[in-house]
Order: structure tokens, then sequence, then C-alpha cells
């Protein structure tokens, strides 16, 4: 191919190139690729029951589409709330310019009720177009302090297309003509925030009939009308216009009976169920309870530590020993010496079931092992509940006290909810949700408050006020226990010199209690300055005494319950300022 030859192929290429680039978006034009003749609104404002402000609506829109198939027809966003307010959009009709009904839906999108005008066979329009679309609206009037405005976009800044005119006219119904601010009566034009004013506006207060209107706006550009009125007739939907009626009055009356009964719910949980009303004198105790066991202890207290603890006891009592394998992995291991307490032994027994020398804790374990466990910890607390039970620790439920109670509070929450709907009706303020809320958390916490832990008995009041002893005890700076070790009152030890060894197993023999109180940080730096080179625990090997601790286990015991569930895959004055106007464009 020659020199020349080869250039005229490449221009030819390259204008074949350009065409496409330059020409391709005109061939392919979006359906947004038009523009509107013009924009007409009539809106007709009256005031509804309770004096709620009511705008009818007829939007005509004469559209000028291209002759090639590109549009089908248009889209209408219309806003659906204004000032906290929803403006209960309903579209009624959508016409042509001869008054024959067009096919259309309607849907709410993201605040907007959306509608779409297209054939329903969905063929292609053409040329000059007219959309005529009717609807309704409430709550479109609002309150900017000295006055109530009708401040509205009429078009709207949503538009891709440019409107060639926009006009509005405004007619009045007399109640509102009357408290009409002629002089204040104003437009804007333009971009968002735009506050020149528009080009024609006309005032006829005879008439109660306002004409707004503006030309040649682009793309993104409206109209914003605004009419100002003397506040004190329109109903804004502020709560002083209701504040007070009666219904207002029982509004709150019924809340705070709500309030009332949770208030009451929380004195009868710590009074009567926390059996603060049984208690007696606390003596300083130093060590656990002999009877019940602690795993029935811990159902009368409360105490959500009991797992780690009974390891603890086990572990301090020489049937098994505890060692930090790795990181986050305890391990126990069998010691030989046969308990002699029975609920230790079962324990144990289901611990170590099927010759186990040892049983790994932590988040390692596979799941068929943590089933195991967790029944293993299941059938524990069943047992120790039933021990607590057949003790006489404590009771039955409060299950008649909680519902009768219960049904005040539901007798309330309807009373209410029935006046928020009364209140809503007039200033749709949101009154109805206050009750929904209220009701809902009020009733959880109530019976929270109720039945999640038994009635007490004498005997349960005790045991709590015994092991409030023992934390006494523990709370108490070294020296001072060691002179309740030595006192007269401090159990039935005699005078004397403690030796060191019977400290140590005194308090070794309390640090099961100490985790089941939230205590065992505490006990623990106690035990360390007791652990020496040549005392050091059989029932739980540790690298240094300073690093002595037992923080992870309850953490590893935990993680070992979760992984049988854990498994599985991972106003005033500008453009676009107004409620109404909203946007479109083409389908």
């Amino acid at each position: 191919m020659s020199k020349k030859l080869f250039a005229r192929f490449a221009a030819t290429l390259l204008a074949a190139l350009a065409s496409l680039f330059i020409f391709s978006p005109a061939a392919n034009a979006g359906v947004d690729d038009f523009e509107f003749e013009s924009m007409h609104v009539d809106y007709a404002l009256s005031l509804g029951e309770h004096n709620i402000p009511r705008l009818n609506v007829t939007e005509t829109l004469v559209a000028n589409f291209p002759e090639t198939d590109q549009n089908r027809g248009i889209k209408r966003l219309i806003p659906d709330d204004y000032k906290g307010h929803g403006l209960n959009t309903q579209v009624t009709s959508v016409l042509d310019e001869t008054g024959s009904f067009r096919d259309f839906t309607t849907e709410s999108v993201d605040g907007f009720v959306q509608v779409i005008s297209i054939h329903n066979d969905e063929r292609f329009v053409h040329g000059r177009q007219t959309y005529v679309i009717n609807y309704s609206q409430n709550w479109v009037v609002g309150n900017f302090g000295a006055t109530d405005e009708f401040y509205w976009d009429v078009n709207g800044t949503g538009w891709a297309q440019s409107f060639g005119s926009v006009t509005a006219t405004v007619t009045l119904a007399p109640e509102l003509a009357k408290v009409l601010h002629t002089e204040g009566v104003s437009c804007y034009a333009g971009a968002s925030g735009a506050n020149e004013a528009c080009g024609k506006l006309e005032v006829s207060a005879s008439t109660a009939r306002i004409d707004f209107a503006a030309k040649n706006l682009g793309p993104g550009e409206t109209l914003t009308i605004d009419l100002p009125f003397k506040a004190g007739l329109i109903n804004t939907g502020n709560v002083s216009q209701v504040s007070g009626t009666i219904d207002f009055a029982l509004f709150w009356a019924c809340g705070a009976v709500i309030l009332v009964v949770l208030g009451w719910a929380l004195f009868y949980r710590i009074q009567v169920i926390g059996g603060r009303g049984m208690r007696k004198f606390i003596p300083v105790q130093y060590q656990g309870p002999e009877t019940p066991t602690l795993a029935a202890v811990a159902k009368v207290i409360s105490s959500s530590r009991w797992k780690s603890a009974l390891i603890v006891q086990a572990a301090v009592n020489g049937y098994v020993s505890i060692a930090n394998a790795e990181a986050g992995v305890w391990n126990l291991s069998k010691t030989g010496k046969t308990p002699t307490e029975s609920a230790q032994q079962q324990f144990l027994e289901r611990l170590f079931r099927g010759g186990l020398e040892s049983v790994d804790l932590g988040s390692e374990i596979d799941e068929v092992e943590s089933i195991r466990i967790v029944n293993v910890f299941d059938d524990t607390s069943k047992y120790a509940e039933a021990e607590a039970l057949a003790g006489g620790y404590f009771s039955h439920y409060a299950i008649k006290t909680a519902v009768r109670t219960w049904l005040v509070m539901l007798l309330a929450t309807a009373g209410m909810l029935w006046t928020a709907i009364s209140l809503d009706a007039v200033v749709d303020a949101g009154f109805i949700g206050v009750p929904i809320i209220l009701g809902l958390i009020a009733t959880f916490a109530h019976f929270v408050l109720l039945l999640t832990k038994r009635l007490p008995t004498q005997a349960g009041v005790d045991l709590a006020g015994y092991m409030d002893g023992l934390k006494t005890y523990i709370g108490m700076a070294e020296q001072s226990r060691l002179e309740f070790l030595q006192s007269p009152k401090g159990a039935t030890r005699e005078k004397g010199t403690l030796g060191q060894p019977e400290i140590l197993h005194l308090y070794e023999q309390t640090l099961p209690w100490a985790i089941l109180l939230g205590l065992e940080k505490e006990w623990t730096k106690v035990l360390a300055t007791y652990y020496t080179e040549n005392n050091q625990p059989t029932w739980l090997p540790v690298l240094a005494i300073q690093s002595f601790s037992l923080s992870g286990l309850d953490s590893a015991i935990s993680q070992s319950l979760a992984v049988s569930s854990s498994s599985g895959s991972d106003g005033g004055g500008s453009a676009g300022g107004g409620g109404g106007g909203g946007g479109g464009g083409g389908v």
C-alpha cells in the first residue's frame, strides 16, 4: 500500500471514529432529551376539618417530544411530605388536551408519589403532547413565626428539561382570603437559592385569585410562590393547638399511669423479689456456706459466674488440675482423687464421661464436644435449681402479680393510643407513635423486672445475706482480715498466730466463692502473696506468681459453649425553598 493510499485510509478511519463519538449520543438520545413548552398549575386552597389546609391541584404540562421513537410518556415526582407532615397525596386522574383519560400508575418512592403516564400498550409518543394531572394534598401551609405561609415550588428543581413558561394560579377559599397579607405575596424564579423576583405577579383581592408567571426556566430551575396569612386560623400542625384540650390531658395522664406501674414494678423487684424487706443483720463470713451446693447458691443470688467457680472449686479440692495450655485454651485433668461431695462427683463424672482423663475448654474445640459440654452445664443448672427449690431457698415466680399489673398498663396504653388518634386527627404531630413505643418498652421492662427472678423465702434471703457477709470479708484489708480470723467472732477459730500454709488453705477454699461473687481478680492478688517458690498451688500450675490469673477461664468456658451455636457461614425567600415542586422527566 502506497503512502498516499494509506493516508487516505487513515483519514477515512478517523472521520468514521469521530462521527461515531460525536453523533452517537444524538442518535441514541436518552428519554430525558426533550423539553416542555409550558407548565400551568391551578391551586385551589381551602380549609378542611379542624382547619387543616387542603389543596386541590391541576397541573397542565405540554411536552415536545422528538419524532423518533424515544419516549413513551412522562414521569412526575410529587413530594408527599412537608415540614414534618405527610401530605396524603391522592392522584385522581391524568388527562390529555381533549379531556380524555391517559393511562397512568402511581407508587411511593422515597418521600415522593411517582406518577408514570404511558400507554398500556407501551407505544411511543411523538411531537406535542399534553398531560393534565389532578391530585389533592393536605398540610400544605407551614408556620413561619409571625405568619402562616403557603410557600410552594410550582414545577420544582428535579427536572432535566427546560420550560418555556411556568405559570400558576392560586384560588383561595373566602375564609383564607380574609387573612391573606396581600402586600406580602411574592414569588421567585431560578435555581435553588435564587432570590430574584419572578417575572409576573398579579393579586386580585376581590376574587381571591393570585397569578404567577416565569419564562424560560432551564433544567433544575423552578418557580416558587409565597402567600403569607395571618397566623392562628390555619392549622399548621403545631402541638400548641391541642395542648389545652381534654384529649391532651388524658394522653399524658395515661402515660403517667404506665410509668407509675413500671416504677411500682421496680420497687417490687427490689423490696419483695429482692428480699430487702426480709433482710436481717449481715455478719462477716470467712468461708462459703456448707449448704446448699455452689451451683444452687448461684441460682439463689442470680450469679452467672458459677461455671468457672464450680471448676475451680473442684480444683482447690484436689479433684482436677487446671492448665492454661495455650492462648485461649484451658485444660482440665483428673488427679485420681475421688470426690466426697455427691454434687461434685456427679458434675465431674458427666464432665469426664467415657473414660476421659482431660477436657479442653476454648474456641478451638469442635462442635460435638461443645454440645457435650453445653449439656453437662445445662444438667448441672437444672439439678441446682431443683436443689434450691427443694431446700426452700426461693419460691414460685410472681406470675399472677405480673399479669394483673400488666393489665393496668395495657388499659393505660389503650387509652393513650385512643387519645393519640384523636390528637393526630387534629395536628398530625406523631402522637400515635408514643403509646406504641412506650407500651412495648414498658411491657418488656415490666416482665423482666417481675419474672426473671423467683420470689424469695426467708432461707433464701438469709443465704444471700451470708454471701454479702463473705463479700465484706473478701473486701477487707489484709490486716483486718487476719484479725478477724483470730477473733472469737471468726467462726469457731481460736485466738493465736495463723501459719502461712493454714492461711493459704483458707484463702484457696474461698477462691471459688470469690469467683461466684465476681471478685476473683482481687482474691487472686491476695493468694499470689502467699505463693512462694516452695509453696506453689498444686491445682493450677503457673509460670510465675505475678502472672497468677483466672480471668481467661470464664472466657474459655463461654467460647466452648458458643461453638455449638456459631457454626455456619460467616421559608422565606428563595426559589426552590418551599414545599411541593419535585421533578420528573421522560420515560
